[in-house]
Parts: C-alpha cells; structure tokens; sequence
C-alpha cells in the first residue's frame, strides 16, 4: 500500500512538472488521470475552491461543477482520447456553495489524461494585466508565440514553437529569430521592421521559415509590440502559425480547378479566424478605446461571417435598451433606430436563450423594431447574438443578409464563442 502511494505522489509529481505551468501560471490549473480523477490542484485551486489538494485528489472533475457545466464536461471528455484541446464556460461549487464563472481551456496529456486551465471570469478586469494574460495565451496555445526583444533576441518559445520549429526553448533563448530564417544573408528582417514601423503592428504576413531539421515551412505570422508596466516599448510579440499543408492544398487545387477561386478565398479567412480572436483578447487589454474595440469587432464579423450588414447595440441598463454603437453594410437611415427597446424584442429572446436567434424572415418578424429599414436594404434573414459577460447584458450583435443560403454555412459555434469574446472585450471598455 505504501508503494502504491509512493509511486502515485511520484507519477503527480513528475506530471505536474512536465507541465511547468503550476509556478508559472495565476490561473487554476487541474491535472486528472484518463479516468478523470484529480491527480492535482494548484494552490490557486485550492484557493478558488475552498478544498486542499487533499480533499480534490481521487475525486471525480465533476465533483467541483455544477449540473449544467458537468454535462458540458462529459461531452468535451470524448474529445481528449482523439488528443483534440477545446474552451468553453462553466460553474465551480465552492466548498461554500458559492458559484464561480470560469472559462475552461483543457487539453490532453501525454497519459491520456487532461488538464485543465479555469480563468475566473470574475476577475477578468485584475486579469486583464498583459503579462498575466499573456501568461494563458502562451502556455496553452498550439501556436507557435515567440517573445522578442528590441535587438530580435529570443527571450520567450512556448511548446507551439518547440512542436513547429523543432528547437527545445533553452536551445533557442539569446539567440537571433534569423534561427528559424532559411536565407541568412537577405534582408527579411530589415523589410519587416520597416513594415511594422509604419504600421505599429503586423498582421496575417505570409513567409517561409526553417526548422531544426532543415524542413522548410510556409508560415503566417502576426507582430505585435510588448511594452512593460510604464508602457514603455520593450520587444516583439510574433505569433507564427503553420500554413504548409493549406498553401500546398491551395496551389494544386488552382492548378486543376480554376472555377473554384472564390472557395480558396474561403480558406483564407478560416485560416486567419484565429487571428481575430488574438485580436479581440489584445483590444481588451490594450489602451485602445472603445469606438475601436467596437469598429473591429463589425468588420470581424462581417468577414467571418459573410454576412452583408452588421450591427453592434451596447445595453443601456437604465432605458433597459439597447443603442447603436457601430455598424457596417447598412446605410445612415439606420442610425433613425438608434435606441430600441428590450422588453418584448428578438434581443430579449436572445438573452433568455443564450444563445444566438436565426430569423429566416425577418421581413414578417413582427418582434423587428426595424421592417422598413430591412426592406430598403433587401434584407431577407437575421442573426442576433447576444452579448453577455458573467450573466451581464452588454449588447447584441445582429447580422443580416439578402441570401438566406449564406447563413447556412455559419459555423454558429464560431459566432458564438467569438460573442462571448467581443462581450468580454467591450466590458473591460465600459
């Protein structure tokens, strides 16, 4: 018996620091076998929950979550077999009884285990320090995110970057970023440096990098500044993503069918949907106001939707309305509906479903505020996404289209995970 525990402290152990994240990291962290027992609970955890690790060790995941979220559990459990990470929101129990929101990120281990990261969404405004949120986004995103000095020394390699690039992080810190670069005399870096002068950032770029192996890879990447607590511009934050496999995809499907171009461009958005939920995480947490979070978060939605108009409403608690924040396909006659009421609309109905409303005919929708103004844009289906942060309305996001064809291909899991987003981001703004 004896033994037996010996060689299960040891096996948490030597877990727990294969992960080098319970130091490293202000959020929660749980860490269960393939059984989903708890193996491990960081002091945050213990902390959050009310329980020493004592009390979680053995105990089923769904022992700290409420009904609702351990349904939702079980159903992301499948995905871990197949190695496959998700996201999604749930409830804690305390050990009071108190309910906790948390966003939960888990992911496979190497034992057929999981391990999961939970965000206590309601602190997300002392979370919304960069380096601490830069912290969740590193640590577990399968992206190559790299952090750079203002000499382009490497200073920070996540595991994306160890997976794609074949360099183990204490191989690759000091060192230049013209490592990963395959033509060591042209003058890439002084191009992009330039670029990103006259732009303050990079976005989307399209370049080919080398492994540790001699492996040339076609990559995308995005270059954003990191500045300290004074704000003061210290380095570079780049994230790399692997686009070999579409880029190849790409060139032998224009050869042998030119009639399908406007099914590549397709590819090309979902290849930078990542990018826009990078975006709205670096929003939230930056200077920018929030006219600019607001303008993003339409022009984000119309490209990954498809959709021809789009418009933003905050809530105003006061009015119990919702107003016009920004919108984008529609023309000025809309701003004439400015301020509309909640009590008895399609928003309401959002809301209470939590989810988004499809309305195939919005034309013949009496709960429309809006008939004339569809009618005049040729607007024939509806979308309306409510946007709500820790049970708080924060406003709608409502996309319309002439085809109702197109609101088919909408990946309504998208819209909704990239909502919860966009209302995290314009609540840390209000």
């Amino acid at each position: 018996m004896q033994q037996d525990k010996r060689k299960s402290k040891k096996t948490t152990t030597e877990l727990v620091q294969s992960f080098n994240i319970a130091e490293t990291m202000n959020e929660c962290l749980w860490v269960g076998d393939k059984n989903h027992k708890t193996l491990y609970v960081n002091p945050i955890f213990e902390e959050l929950s009310g329980r020493s690790l004592k009390e979680c060790q053995g105990k089923d995941c769904g022992f700290f979550f409420d009904k609702e979220t351990r349904k939702v559990i079980k159903d992301h459990h499948v995905l871990r077999p197949e190695g496959l990470s998700s996201q999604y929101e749930g409830t804690m129990l305390s050990k009071k009884g108190k309910k906790i929101p948390l966003l939960i990120s888990g992911a496979p281990t190497k034992s057929g285990g999981t391990i999961g990261v939970f965000t206590n969404l309601t602190l997300l405004k002392k979370l919304a320090e960069k380096e601490q949120i830069a912290q969740q986004i590193v640590k577990n995103s399968s992206e190559a995110i790299i952090v750079l000095n203002k000499s382009f020394e490497i200073k920070m390699w996540n595991r994306g970057a160890e997976k794609m690039f074949g360099y183990k992080e204490n191989e690759v810190l000091g060192n230049s970023i013209d490592i990963i670069k395959p033509h060591k005399g042209d003058d890439d870096k002084l191009r992009i440096t330039e670029e990103f002068k006259r732009k303050g950032h990079i976005q989307g770029a399209e370049k080919q990098r080398i492994t540790k192996n001699g492996t040339l890879i076609d990559v995308s990447f995005s270059m954003t500044k990191v500045k300290d607590k004074n704000r003061k511009f210290i380095g570079y934050l780049v994230i790399y993503t692997d686009i070999t496999i579409q880029r190849k995809a790409k060139e032998e499907l224009q050869r042998r069918f030119d009639t399908i171009q406007d099914a590549y461009k397709e590819l090309g958005i979902e290849r930078r949907k990542n990018d826009y939920f990078t975006e709205v995480v670096n929003l939230a947490i930056s200077g920018a106001p929030i006219e600019e979070v607001a303008n993003f978060i339409i022009s984000a939605t119309k490209m990954i939707t498809k959709c021809n108009g789009v418009v933003l409403r905050l809530y105003d608690k006061k009015t119990n309305s919702l107003i016009i924040k920004e919108c984008t396909g529609v023309d000025a006659q809309w701003w004439s509906k400015s301020k509309v009421p909640l009590k008895d609309s399609l928003a309401e109905d959002a809301f209470r479903k939590k989810r988004p409303l499809i309305i195939n005919d919005i034309i013949h929708e009496p709960k429309h505020r809006g008939q004339k103004l569809v009618r005049t844009h040729g607007f024939t289906t509806l979308i309306l996404a409510p946007l709500y942060a820790n049970e708080e309305k924060i406003g709608t996001l409502s996309l319309y289209s002439t085809d109702p064809s197109k609101m088919q291909y909408i990946e309504t899991d998208l819209l909704e995970n990239f909502s919860k987003l966009c209302a995290l981001a314009l609540k840390a703004k209000l």
